[in-house]
């Protein structure tokens, strides 16, 4: 096992201690098989060494392993994030195949949670993947997020969304949140520490979110759109943490057929039942 230094074009083989920007000091545990695995991601300045080995020592939680989820944590597995959570109980159908790319016909009739699992595990044998296949709610939410880093809210029911948005909001965890329908894709990045940036309550409360395919309909590439940007968004964070370059509290628009994207900030509410503190 040999650590690791990782400039821009050129690879070191040398152990060593590095310093993040926090002072922090802790050991690059990169061998030969990370680096030629995570090599293309390596090379950039969000991530390098320090950014990969913290990706390792992460947690993340995925909710919801449909088109969102499955491929959400499909590119969460491939950058090599450490801990990986998956929770949904549905199983897969023939009309998930459309846009789920995750799954196949080999996997119909199966829990999502599990086939998920199986498949992420030939993507890397080293991961520590968990799978629970229930549906998150306000009474097992505390538990599944527990340890986590960050938490990705792939589900498509608005309930369930505010379930995440409050058991997230009090503990303090990051929480990723991104939905499509019709041709269009939304995201929002939330920090859940922040008085100055509003809640997914507070978005409720003022914006008709209307994250239904079933009613709407989706074009399966549309919901790649909203997974794409859900992962790397995601990704930076638990490589740089709150220095990484990402926009927090903006919620992003995206229409696939205009090419167009909007965003808006999302202040808090004064009449939220969640995140207003009258103090």
């Amino acid at each position: 096992m040999h650590s690791c230094s990782i400039t821009r074009r050129t690879v070191h083989s040398a152990t060593h201690t590095a310093n993040d920007k926090a002072g922090q000091v802790f050991e690059c545990s990169l061998n030969k098989q990370d680096i030629k695995r995570y090599s293309r991601q390596l090379m950039l300045d969000s991530i390098e060494d320090k950014g990969q080995a913290k990706l390792t020592r992460s947690h993340a939680v995925v909710i919801g392993l449909g088109g969102l989820g499955s491929l959400v944590a499909r590119y969460l597995a491939g950058a090599g994030v450490g801990t990986l959570t998956l929770v949904d109980g549905d199983t897969v159908d023939i009309s998930n195949l459309q846009r789920q790319v995750t799954y196949n016909e080999m996997h119909l009739g199966e829990l999502k949670a599990k086939s998920l699992y199986n498949e992420l595990r030939k993507v890397n044998s080293r991961l520590n993947i968990k799978f629970k296949s229930l549906y998150a709610d306000s009474k097992n939410l505390p538990t599944l997020i527990s340890t986590a880093d960050c938490v990705l809210d792939c589900t498509d029911n608005i309930e369930t969304r505010k379930h995440i948005n409050t058991a997230t909001l009090r503990a303090s965890i990051p929480l990723f949140i991104a939905a499509a329908s019709g041709l269009s894709w939304q995201a929002l990045n939330l920090p859940q520490n922040n008085k100055r940036i509003g809640c997914y309550a507070c978005l409720v409360e003022h914006v008709d979110v209307r994250e239904d395919c079933l009613s709407k309909g989706v074009l399966g590439p549309v919901v790649g759109m909203a997974a794409c940007h859900q992962a790397t968004q995601a990704l930076l964070f638990l490589a740089k943490g709150f220095s990484a370059n990402i926009k927090w509290g903006h919620y992003l628009t995206g229409k696939a057929d205009l090419g167009s994207l909007k965003s808006f900030m999302l202040p808090p509410s004064s009449t939220c039942e969640v995140c207003h503190d009258p103090n």
